[in-house]
């Protein structure tokens, strides 16, 4: 593999995220000719390579082929349907993207299509399938990284560890610079938790583990299935468990890791609360390492002064007094005095 994540700034995960349509080869199926022709004229225009079959058997040895973006296919045709067609071709690339006309899959269109409906469908469903093959890169080099790394047993200790920090937290930063929401999060939620250490009169070496978990508290959200990170309505209670799994993901990634000390387990119990309604294990009061009470509380507050798709960032004040309110039985008193102290005196 040529590339690392050392060399990934915002920029260019961000441009990884977004392909051009000359570099995305679209399939049409759809036994109306005129359809077809219409919808190759629109994707032509734009510069997307299309392909068109009046049905989904002559489609099928193209996108065996491989280099296939984009499927776009009528539901309703005489010899196999554009759902069987999806799952056949999915069968062959399970990243390609797929428009279905008049039906449900991962977008649908209906007949007949406006062009800006059709060339907006197009864009946001290969960006989709560009998400998920950077993710896919993403996660195979943090694993062959973590691998080859732990193996070289001849390195220092120390110098082990700072390869692979670094090598960490750049991934969390290109994961993070794909959604214009999330990006910086970590390093925020860092930058408060060791200001609350520190207010806490926490010694350096604790401080850096409060550090690290901070920058580090969301690396098992690489594990989390594009399906679920993306869903537009409610969680079923298999797809909230799959997410609140992140947290022991993220603690088996850290823990070949040496000298992190605590810190993997503040990753690891962050989203516990005292009152034992938190995750993954429900553990309750003293159970709870003091340091994943900071990076809980941290990570909180963080992400009610950020903007969302489904609400507005909340103003630093507003963000504590909510968590004053809601939050008093979730984190010890000298835990809220902390967040309290640095973010009054920071105003």
């Amino acid at each position: 593999m040529d590339w690392t994540p050392f060399d990934v700034d915002d920029r260019a995960a961000l441009n990884a995220a977004i392909p051009t349509p000359e570099d995305s080869p679209v399939v049409i199926v759809d036994d109306e000719v005129q359809v077809l022709d219409l919808l190759s004229k629109v994707l032509g225009r734009e510069g997307y390579p299309v392909d068109v079959f009046e049905s989904g058997q002559s489609a099928l040895p193209r996108i065996r082929e491989g280099g296939v973006s984009l499927l776009i296919t009528d539901i309703r045709m005489p010899d196999m349907d554009g759902m069987e067609l999806a799952s056949l071709a999915l069968e062959e690339d399970p990243d390609l993207a797929i428009l279905v006309l008049t039906g449900a899959a991962e977008d649908y269109l209906q007949k007949p299509v406006p062009v800006d409906e059709l060339l907006e469908a197009v864009r946001r469903a290969l960006r989709r399938r560009s998400h998920a093959l950077y993710r896919h890169q993403l996660e195979a080099w943090l694993r062959a990284e973590v691998n080859k790394r732990t193996e070289q047993v001849q390195l220092q200790a120390e110098q082990l560890q700072e390869v692979s920090l670094a090598t960490l937290t750049a991934l969390i930063r290109a994961m993070e610079a794909k959604d214009p929401y999330l990006r910086g999060h970590s390093e925020r939620v860092a930058e408060l938790g060791v200001r609350m250490a520190i207010e806490l009169a926490m010694d350096s070496a604790d401080v850096e583990e409060i550090r690290v978990a901070c920058l580090l508290h969301d690396i098992g959200m690489i594990a989390i299935r594009e399906s679920v990170m993306h869903k537009n309505g409610p969680l079923t209670d298999d797809e909230y468990r799959h997410i609140q799994g992140h947290v022991k993901t993220g603690a088996s990634i850290l823990r070949p890791l040496p000298n992190l000390g605590g810190a993997v387990d503040f990753v690891q119990y962050h989203h516990e609360r005292l009152d034992g309604s938190g995750y993954p294990e429900g553990l309750s009061g003293e159970q709870i390492p003091f340091g994943a009470q900071i990076v809980g509380a941290a990570e909180i507050f963080v992400s009610l002064t950020e903007s969302r798709a489904h609400r507005e960032a909340r103003s630093a004040s507003e963000a504590l007094e909510a968590m004053k309110r809601g939050c008093s039985a979730w984190y010890l008193p000298d835990v809220m005095g902390a967040l309290d102290s640095v973010i009054s005196t920071s105003q």
